[in-house]
């Protein structure tokens, strides 16, 4: 109390109406060691603040506002300096950014699916046996994306340093019990070089491998839009080979026939959904 005097000190209810916050969340401030007060009363616990405190206040109200996590917050007002200070603010700044726009996406989403509206029209194709490069791992589907976005780069790569030329779009293969639990997924990318013996089976550092995609009727989709919404065509397609009672053993293909590589609009993004199916007259 040397540095402060008693008369400069704003009691709780002074520095309530000073800054907007409550008594409860002052009080809970302090417990978590976000705004201490300038003084407590040893004999009556009544805690004091100073002018000087309003400011700092306020900036945690809106802080907390925008939903920065406590220790955020607690990180903010004790910086050191300005520029750590503004580095932690940036930080969640940019984190509200990108949920709001996972937000934004998912309300497009919802939109569409209550909208209606043909998830593509169904066609039967004789896939040709195909030879590709390929990449094999264990991959549940919230970590789909982020492999995917390692795994297409080092099979293009891989094609360029062995001087293979693609042979069609990239895409993958699922086997149906990876939709219910994760499992193992095969990113794979169809060359048209022929492959020499000494080729064949070599082990690559990234985990490439040689493959072939076997010749195999399919019914197919093609998804127009982000692949968030795949389940709109994963579920026209079903339906319509399960009515027929056509299907046949997995995988599923997904064919990437427009990426995120050719276009920023997600609107032009095309997935071609390949469902293994039964039969000659279809």
């Amino acid at each position: 109390m040397q540095a402060v005097r008693v008369a400069e000190l704003l009691t709780v209810g002074e520095f309530s109406r000073l800054t907007h916050l409550t008594v409860k969340a002052l009080r809970h401030y302090h417990d978590v060691g976000v705004l201490q007060p300038a003084w407590i009363d040893p004999s009556t616990g009544y805690r004091y603040y100073t002018a000087e405190q309003v400011e700092p206040a306020q900036l945690v109200r809106r802080l907390r506002e925008v939903r920065m996590p406590v220790d955020g917050v607690r990180r903010v007002v004790s910086a050191a300096d300005p520029t750590t200070r503004d580095s932690v603010i940036a930080d969640h700044l940019d984190f509200l950014r990108q949920e709001l726009a996972v937000t934004a996406a998912a309300v497009g989403s919802l939109r569409a699916l209550l909208t209606g509206g043909s998830a593509g029209d169904l066609v039967f194709r004789q896939a040709d046996e195909q030879q590709c490069l390929m990449i094999d791992s264990h991959v549940d589907q919230e970590g789909l994306t982020a492999w995917c976005a390692l795994a297409y780069p080092l099979l293009y790569a891989v094609a360029g340093r062995w001087g293979l030329t693609p042979g069609g779009p990239c895409g993958a293969l699922y086997a149906f019990e990876w939709f219910q639990v994760g499992g193992q997924v095969t990113a794979f990318l169809p060359v048209t070089a022929p492959v020499d013996g000494e080729r064949v089976g070599r082990p690559d550092g990234g985990g490439v491998r040689w493959g072939v995609l076997p010749a195999q009727r399919l019914a197919v989709a093609v998804h127009a839009g982000p692949c968030r919404d795949l389940d709109r065509t994963y579920g026209a397609l079903g339906r319509q080979v399960l009515e027929r009672d056509i299907g046949a053993a997995g995988p599923v293909r997904e064919l990437y026939l427009v990426t995120s590589a050719d276009t920023d609009d997600p609107s032009q993004l095309r997935t071609e959904v390949c469902w293994p199916v039964i039969g000659q007259s279809l």
